[in-house]
């Protein structure tokens, strides 16, 4: 891919502005690339939306999964523990995500 490293003006109207800047944003483009792929006739497809997560989420996700590891490192080493005991914890600590986020 070429880089872009040459500007295009032009004048438009506060309404032509105002409409295609709400359309770029329907399909969550930025004006440049709307106007690209207008004037290229290429589809306007939806690009999707990077959503970020709750730092504390994912430091709360990243524990469990340290712990199911220690748990499959345990079974490999054919370590004598209750496996059953272990998994409920981990089942607590999500059910208590859930709870916080709300996620069903």
């Amino acid at each position: 891919m070429q880089k872009k490293n040459k500007l295009f003006t032009m004048k438009v109207t506060e309404e032509e502005k105002v409409k295609w800047q709400t359309l770029a944003k329907s399909y969550n483009l930025n004006l440049s690339e709307l106007v690209r792929n207008k004037l290229n006739n290429t589809p306007l497809k939806n690009r999707k939306k990077i959503k970020t997560a709750d730092p504390n989420l994912v430091r709360a996700v990243n524990a469990i999964g340290n712990n199911l590891n220690q748990i499959a490192r345990r079974v490999n080493e054919n370590e004598k523990f209750n496996v059953e005991i272990e998994i409920n914890l981990i089942n607590k600590k999500l059910e208590q995500l859930l709870d916080a986020y709300k996620i069903s």
